[in-house]
């Protein structure tokens, strides 16, 4: 294994890896970019080479890496590290898979997308790799574009347009940051920002994400209604099965009539309504019913089901079998 680290800034350095064992590889990684649990196929050695470079508060590295690998990021990790920054990819070589939202895209040479290190993610490559990452606090890319997240796992082209400015000036960067000194590394970060926010244009984002998220909550609302049942349905479990993080799970039912633990809520109550007025049913008692779709206390059923349909369990079974309701 071999290490050269440029003597032109304090800041720059270059890194190469040669046969190097794949804990030092994810340690060197993960120093200079950014926390994933990292997995790779077994096979000997690993060869890879970072350039990296920290301007103003931005983070820039230049990683090429010679075989397959896969990382995530997971809520429990996130949320120990507590990482608050957005990550700009511009595709060199090799194929990249990318996952974040609940939706994922295929970046290939030329292609550039971002992601947020405060949501989970994943990424995958089968092959040798060359990209150049761009980490960026929250706080400060927002001031250059307040609604960034609304493009987090896009494609955005980066052959033509802005998207060309932006992947050739990332290019030279990698030259650039290692014979500029602090000073122009803080004018180059503005200049990054700059064109980060023109090319990924989040203002034009928004039909396409609104497909995305009506999509999303479609899955999500067939999954529920699929598992009202299970006693242990929650935020949690649901952003779990969808590798999304919970506040974008909630952000989901914003535009409905309902937030997330209402929906739920609603599914199950009228799940009872029906059960209850099913004569096939008139064995099991209404607790029965109520913990068969999911509820874990007849105290506060009995109350919800009121509150929101205005009539009691035992009224609902009575008004449709003329034998009367069974015991509770």
């Amino acid at each position: 294994m071999a290490e050269l680290q440029d003597s032109a800034s304090q800041q720059a350095r270059r890194i190469r890896l040669e046969n190097a064992s794949f804990n030092d590889f994810c340690e060197r990684l993960c120093a200079v970019h950014s926390n994933w649990d990292l997995k790779r196929p077994d096979v000997p050695g690993c060869d890879a080479e970072f350039r990296h470079a920290r301007m103003g508060d931005t983070d820039f590295t230049d990683v090429q890496v010679g075989f397959g690998l896969s990382g995530q990021r997971t809520a429990s990790q996130i949320q120990r590290a507590n990482d608050v920054f957005f990550g700009v990819i511009l595709m060199l070589a090799g194929g990249q898979r990318l996952i974040q939202d609940g939706h994922e895209i295929d970046l290939q040479p030329g292609d550039i997308s971002v992601w947020d290190a405060s949501r989970p993610a994943q990424f995958s490559s089968t092959g040798a790799v060359r990209q150049i990452s761009v980490l960026v606090p929250h706080n400060k890319l927002k001031l250059y574009s307040s609604n960034i997240e609304d493009v987090c796992a896009q494609r955005i082209n980066g052959r033509s347009g802005l998207g060309l400015l932006l992947a050739s000036h990332l290019q030279a960067l990698s030259v650039v940051l290692a014979t500029s000194d602090d000073i122009e590394h803080a004018s180059t970060e503005a200049a990054t920002l700059d064109l980060v926010s023109a090319a990924i244009r989040p203002d034009k984002a928004g039909e396409y994400k609104s497909s995305i998220h009506k999509t999303m909550l479609r899955r999500v609302q067939d999954y529920i209604v699929n598992n009202l049942r299970d006693p242990n349905l929650s935020p949690a479990t649901i952003a779990d099965v969808f590798r999304i993080s919970p506040r974008y799970l909630h952000k989901l039912f914003e535009a409905s009539d309902f937030t997330l633990s209402e929906w739920i809520l609603q599914r199950r109550l009228l799940a009872c309504q029906s059960s209850l007025k099913d004569p096939a049913l008139n064995h099991m008692t209404i607790t029965e019913i109520a913990f068969n779709w999911g509820f874990n206390s007849a105290p506060y059923f009995s109350r919800v089901y009121r509150q929101n349909l205005g009539t009691t369990p035992s009224g609902t079974r009575a008004a449709q079998n003329k034998f009367g309701g069974n015991p509770v």
